[in-house]
């Protein structure tokens, strides 16, 4: 078993505690003031919808007349108004949404993540590499940037991250109740994000060990079952996913198949390899602290078959392997969200394993540049990743004012009641009406040839107005 640091190797808990609650802050802020806590892809928007559902005790809503006038990114929409993608970022959302603070759940999320790896790594590498795996956490512009989004990645990462603790506890004490727990959270994560949590379960086999993996699956079993029933009920079958039932509203509106998220076939496709070799630079050079991939290799070398953290260095590696393996078979086309999102669990081993990573690579450095620019090298390391973070929300911030620019416009308007008729590139962006559809104000995104009085002739009685698209939005009155 790996052996757990003393209590006088362990350090004041004080500055971690502290940095995290900090951080936590910084999320919430970011979240509310910068991202002005509005889900700007359709991803987030369709989640932060089934959250209302769930905030109502429901899981879906009958579909509104004239539902093919009404499409918005990443909702179905047939006889019912639910969510493509599984319930679990949905279901903890809800609880924002219920509290009047849905912007605060990820960051709260992240809060959780980091504590559970600073003490992972507490117990296994000391309280500086402990330290130091919170600071290229938390600082990390891919982890800091979706803890102040309603993007599903953090609550699977902070799921993963208290299955990763859990692991860690078991090989400490060898209690058996452990692996049933981090079951528990890894069933959770495959409530929130099923590929993500099949990767961590796979990297478990790096443990050799049938018993932990027995009671893993027993402890994820009962999230499992949850979640085919879940299936059953929103989409006709425990093995009908929501993908495939939102097939035809992505063909009616985008003129093409989505293609499975998962397939060989990517295998041999050119486009997905570049765009699967793009992310993993994308990851390395610019969603991570500058040099964190380096360190963790470094580390994973440093931690040799003696230490008393080996075990847990095992498991590290397999969790960051598996899901990089797994992102060649999977699509990777660029959308609008963090590049390197899909690796975003991978994130926790290179947590874990750049303390050790820098201890030996600090004393490499020292020798050849000495003391000074060695620590040099380490701020600028630290300064790049906030720097890295602003200049994405250079182009972030604004293009979240713009896809809410319509909605503001329209408030600017005195606009209390009536239908608008979106005139954009793409109107199912912008179709934002709530999973009930029984706002004053209804968004169209109808068809460009449909004429204000085909829309009138469906909506007697309602004033109708049209939103063209621009820097900014022009909303008029047509009828």
């Amino acid at each position: 078993m790996s052996g757990a640091p003393g209590r006088d190797e362990e350090g004041s808990t004080l500055a971690p505690l502290l940095l995290i609650a900090l951080l936590g802050i910084g999320y919430a802020v970011l979240a509310r003031v910068a991202l002005r806590s509005f889900p700007y892809s359709g991803d987030e928007y369709s989640g932060y919808l089934q959250a209302e559902l769930f905030a109502r005790g429901l899981l879906r809503a009958p579909a509104p007349p004239h539902p093919e006038l009404l499409r918005v990114d990443h909702v179905v929409i047939d006889e019912w108004v639910r969510s493509k993608y599984p319930p679990g970022a949905s279901a903890l959302l809800a609880l924002g949404v219920r509290a009047g603070l849905p912007w605060l759940v990820t960051p709260v999320e992240g809060v959780v993540a980091l504590a559970a790896v600073w003490r992972t790594t507490l117990a296994h590498l000391g309280s500086r590499a402990a330290l130091l795996a919170v600071v290229v956490l938390g600082i990390a512009p891919l982890f800091a940037f979706q803890a102040a989004s309603f993007f599903g990645h953090t609550p699977v990462t902070m799921w993963l991250a208290l299955a990763f603790a859990a692991m860690s506890l078991w090989m400490r004490t060898g209690a058996a109740g452990w692996p049933v727990l981090g079951g528990a959270a890894v069933g959770c994560a495959f409530l929130t994000r099923p590929g993500d949590a099949a990767w961590f379960a796979v990297a478990l086999l790096a443990l050799r060990s049938p018993r932990v993996l027995w009671l893993t699956a027993l402890g994820a079993a009962p999230f499992v079952g949850a979640y085919l029933g879940y299936q059953a009920l929103q989409f006709g079958s425990p093995f009908a996913d929501g993908y495939h039932a939102y097939e035809p509203t992505f063909r009616a509106i985008y003129g093409q198949d989505t293609g499975h998220p998962l397939s060989l076939l990517y295998l041999v496709s050119p486009k997905e390899q570049a765009n699967h070799l793009d992310v993993i630079r994308a990851l390395a050079m610019e969603w991570t602290v500058p040099g964190t991939t380096l360190l963790a290799i470094v580390g994973a070398c440093a931690i040799g078959k003696d230490h008393p953290a080996r075990r847990m260095r095992d498991l590290a590696l397999a969790v960051a392997i598996v899901p990089l393996a797994m992102l060649f078979v999977s699509v990777a086309d660029t959308d609008d969200g963090a590049r390197a999102r899909y690796l975003s669990t991978t994130l926790i081993p290179l947590a874990f394993l750049s303390g050790p990573g820098w201890e030996a690579s600090k004393a490499a450095l020292r020798s050849l540049v000495g003391p000074r620019l060695t620590s040099a090298t380490a701020v600028a390391a630290l300064v790049g990743a906030p720097v890295q973070m602003g200049s994405f929300l250079g182009h972030r911030v604004p293009e979240v004012k713009f896809r809410d620019g319509l909605f503001a416009e329209v408030r600017a308007a005195g606009i209390e009641q009536g239908v608008v008729v979106i005139r954009a590139e793409w109107p199912t962006r912008y179709a934002r009406n709530g999973p009930f559809f029984d706002r004053p104000v209804l968004y169209l995104s109808a068809p460009p040839n449909m004429t204000v009085e085909e829309v009138a002739a469906l909506y007697p009685g309602r004033p109708i107005y049209e939103a063209r698209e621009g820097w900014r939005w022009k909303v008029v009155r047509r009828v």
